[in-house]
């Protein structure tokens, strides 16, 4: 009998540890090698890549995925809130726009989101999408709103608007920066559980056609 959709194995491009923290933990993925994980959940072998931030890391990771026999991939993780409607903590599925440096300011998520009619912005998605395509597999989004429409992340980032972890670590020797910083992090741990709680519903999504043909 042929494999059921539920057991063909699954790809998650997750960007950083931080992000994929309670998907690790809940899942009980172990380390295959560096930056990969495997876990068995559902039925069916999960790989999860810790890919690195951007669209070559995340291209690099996807193909990965691919290569270790992911039939499918995911593109996981934070994205910051492009409209009003959106609160951090919600779920996005579709809609995201992916770009090479952050989106700092309220005034350069509105402009992007006019000019490509999202609702959410990250820095990987496109490559995913991209590299699944070309490697003949589809792909789905899972991503999380981190930071909302209002927040300006300037401070912490710079006004380059590149994302460097030292920059990020140089800014934050700034005190008038911690108060940005510690909202952040309480806004990311919001966004690390439901990212489980996200790729918990998915399991749960894909696996009721296979139970109710039985």
């Amino acid at each position: 009998m042929a494999m059921s959709a539920a057991g063909k194995p699954m790809g998650l491009v997750i960007p950083t540890r931080w992000e994929a923290r309670d998907v690790l933990n809940r899942f009980r993925f172990r380390r295959a090698r560096h930056g990969l994980y495997r876990a068995e959940i559902s039925g069916r072998f999960v790989y999860l890549c810790i890919s690195g931030v951007g669209q070559k890391a995340a291209a690099r990771a996807a193909a990965t995925l691919v290569a270790e026999g992911a039939k499918e991939l995911v593109s996981m993780g934070f994205c910051g809130a492009l409209v009003p409607e959106l609160r951090v903590g919600d779920l996005v599925t579709d809609r995201v726009a992916t770009i090479d440096k952050p989106a700092r300011t309220p005034n350069e998520r509105l402009a992007l989101t006019q000019r490509a009619n999202a609702v959410a912005v990250d820095m990987e998605t496109q490559a995913v999408i991209e590299t699944g395509t070309r490697l003949g597999v589809p792909i789905r989004i899972l991503r999380i709103v981190s930071d909302g429409l209002g927040d300006d992340l300037t401070s912490l980032l710079g006004r380059n608007g590149s994302f460097s972890g030292w920059r990020v670590a140089w800014h934050l020797l700034n005190p008038r920066v911690w108060p940005l910083a510690l909202r952040l992090k309480r806004q990311s741990q919001i966004a690390q559980g439901r990212l489980a709680d996200a790729l918990d519903r998915y399991f749960e999504m894909e696996l009721k056609p296979a139970v109710q043909a039985r």
